[in-house]
C-alpha cells in the first residue's frame, strides 16, 4: 500500500535536478533539507515534507543533504535501513545507514565535513535554530531561505485540513499552568505543538497522526494569543486565550510589541530560524532567552486527572488489539485468505468500535519476514497470512481525552508448533520486557539504565536491536521528557509514562517486538524507591514462550501480569 501522496521517481529525479541547478546558479555546494514542517513536526503530511520530494522516502524522519553536483544524501537511522532499501529508486539517491547511537544530524555533519563542503542553504521555516548555529560553525557561508524558494522550483503541494478545536474539561486550567510557569513580566513563545495543546487544552486532530493541531502560542501570565489557520473552527469561547486566524508562519511578525516583556522563553530545540529572527526584530536579541527542552517536562509528568483520561484510552485500545488479533488468528484457522493489507484495515475498524478519534501513528502490521522491518509502514494486499509464520501489530490510538495509545504484539501463526529460533526470540524479548517492567529503582535513574535491564537478555542471547527500549507518551506518542536508550542521560521521575518495547529483527526471516505502555509510581514497600505500573493489559502469545529460557522470576512476573489480564477479559489465547 502506498501514500496516499506519492511521487513517481522520474518527478523525484526533476526536483534534484532543479535544486542542484539552483546551488550552481548561487554558488552553494550544497542544502539541507530536514523532515520538519514550519511546526517543528514529527508527523509531517507527506505533501508538505520535503525531504519527500527530494529522496522518495516515506518515513517520518530523515535528513537530506543534496549537492550541487545532484548527489542526494539521505540520513536514516537503524528504524528505517530496510525501509529506506525498499522505497528509494531514483537516480543519485544515496542512503546513508547510520549505526545506533549515531543521530542523523551529527551524520550530516560528519558528510559534509568529509566532504570538504564549505557553503550551505537551508530552509529557515523548517530548520530548527539549534541546526543552524551548529552549521555556522562548520561551514563558512550559510544562506538562510524560505519554503517559497522551492516551491519555486517544484510543485509542491500544501496540506489543508479542516479541523475544529475543542476543550478538554476536568483539567488543570490554562491561566492556572501559564502562571504558574511565568512571573511578571516574562513571555513563552512556543512551536511545539503537544506542548501548545497541553498548555490550552485543546484538541483538535488536524493533522495526521496528532490529537494536536497548526498553531503559534504567544503566553503572558495576562493570556494566550494562539495563531491558527483561518479553515479551523472554535465551538466554544475562552476569555484568557485570544485566537487569531492568520497566516500562522507570519505571526512572530504580528505579535503587539507594546507589551512590556522582560524576557520572553523558547526552545532552541524547536524554534525554526525565521521565527527566531521575527522576534529577535520584535523584541530585541537581549529579551530572548533559551529555555531548552520548552515546557516537555511539565507535561510528561501526568496528574491524576490526565491518567483518568489515559487509563480509559488503554483499556480501549488494549480491546482493539486483542479483537484484532484474535480476528487474525480466527480468520486464519478457519482457512480464510488475509492480507497484510486486510490486516491493516480491521484494526482500523476495531479500533473505530472502541470509540478511537483517529490513529496516533500508523498501524505497523508485518507478516512474515515484512514484520523484522522496523517501521513498516506499506502493508501489503498481496502478503498473506501464512502457516508457521509469525504477524507484527504495533498500533495506536486517540481517545477522548486526546492521549496517545502505543502498543506492540507478536503472535504466531500456524497450525503446528513455533520453530525453535522464533520461540527462542520471542521469549528473549519477552525476558527484555518483564525485567525492565519489573524494574525498581531510586528516582534519578537514568534512562540508559532501564534501557540495559530490557537489553541485557537479548544480548546473552546474541542479538540487540538497533533503537532505544522506549520513549515517552503523552499527547503526541512520541513525547519527550522520558527516553530508554544506552545513552539517555534523562532522569526518570514519578509520574513519567513511557514504552517499554524491546525487538529483535532478523531481515528475510521475521522480527518481534513486544511493547507495554507503563507509569512510573511509587514503590508499593520500599521507601524512596519507583517502579513501573503497566497500562497495557494484553496477554501474550504462548505458543511462542519457552519456559525453559526463563528464570522462576520471570515466570512470575509473566503470571502475575497475565493474572491481571485474565481478571480484565484480555489474555491473548
Amino acid at each position: 500500500m502506498r501514500n496516499t501522496f506519492f511521487l513517481e521517481k522520474e518527478v523525484i529525479e526533476q526536483h534534484i535536478l532543479e535544486m542542484s541547478q539552483f546551488l550552481k546558479k548561487n554558488s552553494i555546494d550544497a542544502a539541507y533539507i530536514s523532515s520538519y514542517d514550519i511546526f517543528m513536526n514529527e508527523y509531517v503530511p507527506m505533501q508538505e515534507s520535503l525531504r519527500y520530494y527530494f529522496s522518495g522516502f516515506s518515513g517520518s524522519v530523515a535528513e537530506v543533504l543534496l549537492l550541487a553536483n545532484g548527489t542526494c544524501h539521505l540520513f536514516v537511522d537503524g528504524r528505517y535501513h530496510e525501509q529506506a532499501d525498499i522505497e528509494v529508486e531514483a537516480e543519485g539517491v544515496v542512503v546513508e545507514k547510520c549505526p545506533y547511537g549515531q543521530s542523523l544530524i551529527d551524520a550530516t555533519f560528519e558528510k559534509i565535513e568529509g566532504l570538504g563542503l564549505s557553503s550551505l542553504w537551508l530552509d529557515g521555516d523548517r530548520t530548527p535554530l539549534g541546526h543552524l548555529e551548529r552549521f555556522k560553525e562548520s561551514l563558512q557561508t550559510v544562506e538562510v531561505g524560505t519554503t517559497d524558494t522551492i516551491r519555486n522550483l517544484i510543485s509542491f503541494s500544501s496540506f489543508t485540513k479542516e479541523a475544529t478545536l475543542s476543550k478538554i474539561k476536568k483539567l488543570k486550567s490554562s491561566k492556572d499552568k501559564v502562571r504558574s510557569i511565568l512571573k511578571e513580566g516574562e513571555a513563552l513563545w512556543l512551536n511545539s505543538l503537544d506542548s501548545i495543546s497541553w498548555l490550552t487544552n485543546l484538541r483538535g486532530y488536524g493533522l495526521p497522526f496528532q490529537s494536536s493541531f497548526m498553531a503559534r502560542c504567544f503566553a503572558t501570565r495576562d493570556g494566550i494569543e494562539l495563531a491558527i489557520p483561518n479553515h479551523y473552527l472554535v465551538d466554544f469561547e475562552d476569555s484568557f486565550i485570544n485566537f487569531h486566524k492568520c497566516n500562522i508562519d507570519s505571526f512572530s511578525k504580528e505579535i503587539s510589541s507594546s507589551q512590556n516583556i522582560t524576557k520572553l522563553y523558547y526552545d532552541p530545540a524547536l524554534i525554526n530560524v525565521t521565527d527566531y529572527k521575527n522576534l529577535c526584530s520584535l523584541f530585541g536579541s537581549e529579551v530572548l532567552a533559551p529555555l531548552s527542552g520548552g515546557i516537555t517536562h511539565l507535561h510528561a509528568l501526568k496528574t491524576e486527572q490526565e491518567l483518568e483520561y489515559i487509563d480509559a484510552a488503554f483499556e480501549s485500545g488494549d480491546r482493539a488489539i486483542l479483537n484484532s488479533l484474535n480476528w487474525l488468528k480466527n480468520s486464519f484457522h478457519k482457512g480464510e485468505s488475509v492480507s497484510e493489507l486486510d490486516f491493516f484495515h480491521k484494526t482500523s475498524e476495531f479500533y473505530e468500535l472502541e470509540g478511537s478519534k483517529g490513529q496516533s501513528f500508523g498501524t505497523i502490521a508485518g507478516f512474515g519476514a515484512n514484520s523484522s522491518i522496523i517501521h513498516y509502514s506499506s502493508p501489503s494486499a498481496k502478503k498473506l497470512a501464512t502457516d508457521g509464520e509469525i504477524a507484527l501489530m504495533d498500533s495506536g490510538g486517540y481517545f477522548e481525552g486526546g492521549f496517545a495509545t502505543d502498543t506492540t504484539r507478536t503472535i504466531f501463526l500456524g497450525k503446528g508448533e513455533a520453530s525453535d529460533e522464533q520461540k527462542k526470540i520471542y521469549t528473549l524479548v519477552l525476558k527484555g520486557l518483564l525485567n525492565a517492567q519489573n524494574a525498581v529503582f531510586p528516582e534519578g535513574t537514568w534512562g540508559s539504565q532501564i534501557d540495559a535491564l530490557a537489553r541485557t537478555p537479548i544480548l546473552r542471547g546474541g542479538y540487540n536491536y538497533a533503537h532505544g527500549t522506549g520513549h515517552g507518551v503523552g499527547i503526541n506518542v512520541h513525547e519527550g521528557g522520558l527516553r530508554f536508550s544506552p545513552t539517555s542521560s534523562i532522569a526518570l521521575k514519578e509520574g513519567n509514562l513511557g514504552s517499554i518495547e524491546p525487538g529483535i529483527y532478523i531481515p528475510g526471516f521475521g522480527g518481534v517486538r513486544l511493547e507495554n505502555i507503563a507509569l512510573v509510581v511509587k514503590h508499593p514497600e520500599f521507601e524512596n524507591m519507583l517502579t513501573f505500573k503497566p497500562v497495557v493489559w494484553i496477554g501474550f502469545d504462548h505458543a511462542l514462550i519457552e519456559k525453559s529460557m526463563m528464570t522462576e522470576e520471570e515466570i512470575t512476573w509473566l503470571n502475575e501480569y497475565e493474572a491481571e489480564c485474565e481478571k480484565r477479559g484480555t489474555l491473548f489465547s
